[in-house]
């Protein structure tokens, strides 16, 4: 399962949540819900894509930041605490001020152009001409706000690390760390405890999940409790990873009634019957923590059992995925934008507006990425080997 300095299951997983990503919000634009802050194309609209779009929603981030969390307490053991903080500088920290500089202003003209467009009502070249001057005004974070996220844990962690060269701190820390290796995390109680803690979370939200804050300001402080808390978790399992096995061993028993527990609540929201009744709104708030939990853990489980091996296929997918997410919102949008009003059959609509980008964003990674010193800083050094990427393209 670990393989020298690589966990081939937890790269694997970190890709497909990535690629996830664009899948989700190439859902929005149709489905039968009108998110207020997205484009929606009101000639194809499928209950379906509501229904993929809270799957994908109810676990993605919060599995993305518990394999962040993991990979912290790998790379601040592995290295130095200053190497710690160059390594996730280039790799979080430049990535992140060049995407709000370059990249979040050219994904918010889309976004920009239909709010002119479909809610002001304005003629397009007024439209494009005005949001042209708005792309060098306030964009917020856009996508990138996880980035965001991932630097101020990233801070934390030094914080405290810092801190524990106090010893009340450090013997804290130390009793801490002591009881949680004593603790068999075989038992189901483990799921309750973990349900519980994101019911506590959860319980003032106004949604099932949690959504996300891309101010630079964060408004919403739960957030930021909710993603650092899987975070934390993640770290924990870094020292405990004997959970991979029980993870391994168990995945199906943790996704089966994750899906009926979705299904379910997808129902609730979609029914608008989680304000309707006490009972059911604290029923629905803790299911909806469990579902988060079975989901997590099942699909760390799922992928540690099934890409256990290393393959160049899936390493080249695990470094492209991350540019693809980078890159892909303002091309979703933008398909989607242009489709609205057409004859463009509307399941060919979201095809087109998921896969298009996903090649775009591949074909740029491939040619103009991966051996520069954008992808040097995306995900460290690739040798250029011509014959052996033909053959892994091929196979």
């Amino acid at each position: 399962m670990i393989d020298g300095k690589r966990i081939h299951g937890l790269d694997a997983l970190r890709a497909v949540a990535m690629l996830l990503g664009i899948l989700l919000h190439a859902t929005i634009a149709y489905r039968v819900e009108n998110a207020f802050y997205w484009v929606h194309d009101n000639g194809y609209n499928n209950i379906s894509f509501d229904f993929v779009y809270f799957f994908i929603h109810s676990f993605r981030m919060p599995l993305f930041f518990l394999i962040a969390g993991f990979f912290c307490r790998f790379l601040y053991n592995r290295k130095s605490e200053k190497k710690f903080i160059k390594n996730r500088w280039t790799r979080v920290g430049l990535p992140f001020i060049a995407g709000v500089i370059l990249i979040v202003p050219l994904t918010m003209f889309p976004f920009r152009v239909y709010e002119a467009v479909f809610k002001s009502h304005l003629p397009w070249n007024e439209a494009y001409r005005k949001s042209f001057y708005q792309m060098f005004g306030r964009n917020g974070l856009a996508h990138l706000w996880f980035l965001y996220d991932l630097m101020m844990f990233y801070a934390v962690v030094i914080v405290l690390k810092r801190a524990c060269r106090f010893s009340p701190v450090a013997a804290f820390f130390k009793k801490f760390s002591n009881w949680w290796n004593k603790q068999n995390l075989n038992n189901i109680y483990w799921i309750l405890i973990f349900s519980i803690s994101i019911f506590l979370i959860l319980i003032k939200e106004t949604r099932l999940f949690i959504l996300a804050d891309t101010s630079v300001i964060p408004e919403h402080i739960s957030y930021l409790f909710f993603y650092g808390y899987f975070f934390t978790t993640g770290w924990l399992f870094h020292k405990r990873t004997d959970v991979f096995q029980i993870l391994i061993k168990n995945y199906l028993k943790l996704l089966i009634p994750g899906v009926l527990i979705c299904i379910g609540l997808f129902y609730i929201e979609a029914a608008e019957r989680l304000n309707n009744n006490l009972s059911i709104y604290f029923t629905g708030k803790f299911l909806a923590g469990l579902v988060i939990v079975l989901f997590t853990l099942g699909f760390i489980g799922f992928f540690l059992r099934f890409f256990y091996k290393e393959n160049k296929t899936w390493r080249y997918i695990s470094d492209a995925s991350y540019w693809a997410y980078l890159i892909h919102m303002g091309f979703v949008t933008a398909i989607q934008l242009y489709f609205i009003d057409s004859n463009m059959p509307g399941i060919l609509r979201f095809c087109f507006s998921f896969i298009i980008p996903l090649l775009i964003s591949f074909a740029t990674y491939h040619w103009f990425v991966r051996y520069t010193f954008i992808g040097n800083m995306l995900h460290g050094k690739r040798e250029k080997q011509i014959i052996d990427n033909q053959s892994n393209m091929r196979n």
